[in-house]
């Protein structure tokens, strides 16, 4: 039986989604506890991945088991309760759903979405899940570049060294700064998401608000496509997953 979850976690006691051989890992928690719950080794596949640091809202997990070996779990509700007290309480899983054997967490998302927190505030309540900064920059002529991402598509100026990416392409449908409470909030969609890309996107916006760069200097660092001709990628514990798309769901 096939089976896709959604589930949210705090990405700061994990290096990251992607299960690892030595490290803590959000994947490698939540396999541990299906395993242990189910009565039968689990292995889960994401919608995607995300650095140490990293945060979800929403992040769409499949994965398949046999209910005849699970011995007293119910339905799927019954699986959710169990799990959730399984697990640590930087994850939490809400909504699962039998899909069919073919589905794939993955390769069925048509897009994406993240939000990335900045505060220039100081307060002492976003310290830990949002980017402090020192200054704040101009935030409308941060939006005048990231209104570009919307007309590029190749995105190799923000791919991570060393990624194994097949392609660079990417169809970003939203970019957008907007003001939520103290914080300043970067809102992104796309079709696909390189390694370390909204991060590196979000520095390099701020590079271009502070002044440093022009949107046009932006724009022909942009069209280089090389990431050591953009800026320094903002910190981990400001970036969330927030939503994943599924055309048939």
């Amino acid at each position: 039986m096939r089976t896709l979850l959604r589930m949210a976690f705090d990405g700061a006691p994990f290096c990251g989604w992607q299960v690892q051989p030595s490290d803590r890992t959000v994947q490698g928690d939540l396999e541990l506890a299906l395993t242990k719950l189910l009565n039968q080794p689990v292995s889960t596949v994401g919608a995607g991945r995300t650095d140490t640091g990293v945060h979800a809202k929403e992040m769409v997990v499949h994965f398949d088991w046999s209910p005849k070996l699970a011995g007293s779990i119910k339905d799927l509700n019954h699986l959710i309760h169990r799990l959730n007290r399984f697990l640590d309480p930087a994850i939490r899983v809400y909504d699962a759903v039998e899909v069919a054997a073919d589905w794939h967490a993955r390769f069925d998302a048509t897009s994406r979405s993240y939000e990335y927190y900045m505060c220039d505030n100081g307060s002492p309540f976003h310290r830990k899940n949002a980017w402090m900064v020192e200054k704040m920059p101009n935030v409308d002529i941060m939006n005048e570049a990231a209104n570009l991402l919307l007309e590029q598509q190749d995105f190799a100026s923000f791919c991570k060294k060393g990624s194994d990416n097949k392609t660079t392409l990417c169809v970003v449908t939203k970019a957008q700064w907007v003001k939520q409470g103290d914080l300043w909030v970067f809102h992104i969609s796309a079709d696909r998401f390189l390694r370390n890309m909204v991060r590196a996107i979000v520095g390099s916006l701020y590079e271009v608000g502070l002044g440093k760069w022009s949107v046009e200097e932006f724009k022909n660092r942009l069209l280089q496509k090389n990431r050591g001709a953009m800026g320094t990628s903002a910190p981990a514990q400001g970036l969330y997953l927030t939503k994943v798309t599924y055309k048939n769901l």
